[in-house]
């Protein structure tokens, strides 16, 4: 392979090939600092990168030409936070609690294809969710958990034409099923959405065993939007 072959036809190729798996690997290393480490490492790490880069843009747009140990400032400033950072996220520097590495990383919630249903159409009651639209009228809740999973998840579906938001949230159940009055909080509540939307909530620190045998479940913005609900095995 002569030298005007490879100047030619393979350099073209390999080298930006190698330019840009540089880069990649490079955000990539940035990336998994930032997310493996604690919330004031990760921000802490952004700001002296922040500094170090604006620190090598100012030092080499202020000459001319860069002569071997100015080279050596500029490499040393750019990749000092990234090494440090690397250090605390794999362990080598500090004792970072293993819990809190991971505070930044934010698992996917997925919502069991079986979970249980439940709509609204309007600002005045729920509805079972059927065929894709409204059925009954949801007095009683009657839950089916999932068969994938037994923390408390649910799809809320607002079918209401006027876009009005709404949610569901689960209380505790003061008085009864005929009478039934909120008590305190649960800590569970979907999102509010608009009309025409739908939404998945899952709460990883809570399974349906661990409700109250019946609980008090209502729209955060409409307190006539309610009911009581159970948990019931599949028939």
């Amino acid at each position: 392979m002569n030298d005007d072959f490879r100047s030619r036809v393979i350099m073209p190729i390999v080298l930006p090939i190698a330019v840009l798996a540089t880069i990649a690997a490079f955000v990539g290393t940035v990336a998994l600092t930032l997310l493996y480490n604690t919330n004031g490492g990760a921000l802490a790490l952004a700001a002296a990168a922040a500094g170090g880069i604006l620190f090598t843009v100012s030092l080499a747009t202020s000459q001319d030409r860069l002569e071997l140990p100015q080279r050596g400032v500029v490499i040393f400033a750019a990749s000092l936070p990234i090494l440090v950072g690397a250090g605390f996220a794999a362990g080598i520097i500090g004792d970072i609690d293993d819990d809190a590495r991971m505070a930044n990383v934010q698992p996917l919630i997925t919502i069991p294809e079986d979970a249980p249903v439940i709509a609204a159409e309007n600002s005045v009651e729920y509805c079972f969710f059927e065929d894709g639209e409204c059925g009954d009228v949801v007095d009683v809740w009657e839950v089916v958990p999932s068969a994938e999973s037994d923390l408390v998840s649910f799809r809320f579906e607002n079918l209401d034409p006027t876009g009005t938001q709404h949610n569901v949230a689960i209380l505790e159940l003061e008085g009864s099923v005929d009478d039934p009055q909120p008590g305190g909080s649960l800590g569970i509540a979907s999102s509010l959405i608009p009309g025409g939307e739908s939404d998945g909530y899952q709460d990883e620190s809570i399974t349906w065993d661990e409700l109250p045998e019946e609980w008090y479940f209502v729209c955060s913005l409409h307190a006539t939007m309610n009911g009581v609900g159970r948990v019931v095995e599949e028939s």
